[in-house]
């Protein structure tokens, strides 16, 4: 790993929650950023929309600042329980949607509101979410106990954005991750993935974030390793260029929990 990219503990001390918002999932047309963003809120709300995936209990696994991969699931789940490594995208995250604070995610809402052609206001969407939000936890995807001894009954639905691919030195330890977070599942309950292939780095700000390269084969090894059957898969291209990554594409899966 080269040591000019940050890993780990760093998310503690390095990653600035409200430029990683402003960079990418502020504006979602235009630039390249926003329409790979643009790209992952359709394919999110396509999955949800079909109705195939629901349940009472979901958890996001590395929500990192921004509820993104939860919003589209609101109208299909009860509960939902967020999770991240960074203590200061949790109080980010807690700010934001069970406290006072001024995050601003309005451009998210009102996307997956005008998906919906709804004539209601993008906050009662955000209203929806707040009230649905059980709490925010400490995740830690590289111990045995990811979640540090909080104790938690079988999950419907399982989200994950943008997260495994930063907290995987490589490809094996992606792959034991999956098999981790498989036990937090119900048999025959969905995992819906938001991810990244080929990626070395990512950039916030003035820093750089280590990406686990792993290819589209590889990463469908994994999952389907650890017990999963993938019913949809969505990739689009990355940029030949950006100032904020080197990825190779970004896509969304849905699987199901088969053993």
């Amino acid at each position: 790993m080269d040591d000019n990219v940050l890993f780990g503990e760093h998310y503690n001390t390095h990653f600035d929650p409200d430029v990683y918002v402003q960079s990418f999932f502020t504006v979602l047309e235009g630039t390249v950023e926003g329409g790979l963003a643009a790209f992952v809120l359709k394919a999110l709300h396509d999955v949800f929309k079909s109705g195939d995936v629901k349940g009472t209990r979901l958890l996001d696994i590395g929500t990192g600042p921004s509820p993104h991969s939860v919003i589209p699931a609101v109208p299909f789940v009860q509960d939902i329980y967020l999770t991240d490594f960074s203590a200061i995208n949790r109080k980010y995250l807690y700010d934001a949607l069970l406290g006072s604070g001024n995050q601003d995610y309005a451009n998210v809402y009102d996307f997956f509101a005008n998906l919906d052609d709804k004539s209601e206001p993008w906050r009662k969407l955000s209203d929806d979410l707040k009230a649905k939000v059980c709490g925010i936890f400490p995740c830690n995807l590289l111990q045995d106990d990811i979640f540090g001894g909080s104790s938690f009954p079988l999950f419907d639905v399982i989200t994950s954005s943008l997260c495994i691919e930063a907290a995987a030195p490589d490809v094996e330890t992606y792959g034991n991750i999956a098999k981790k977070i498989s036990k937090y599942l119900k048999v025959g309950g969905h995992m819906v993935i938001v991810g990244v292939l080929d990626q070395n780095y990512y950039i916030v700000g003035e820093h750089k974030f280590f990406s686990v390269s792993i290819s589209e084969q590889e990463l469908k090894s994994c999952w389907e390793q650890a017990g999963f059957t993938i019913q949809n898969w969505n990739h689009l291209k990355g940029p030949e260029e950006s100032e904020y990554a080197d990825l190779g594409s970004v896509f969304v899966m849905h699987c199901v929990k088969n053993s």
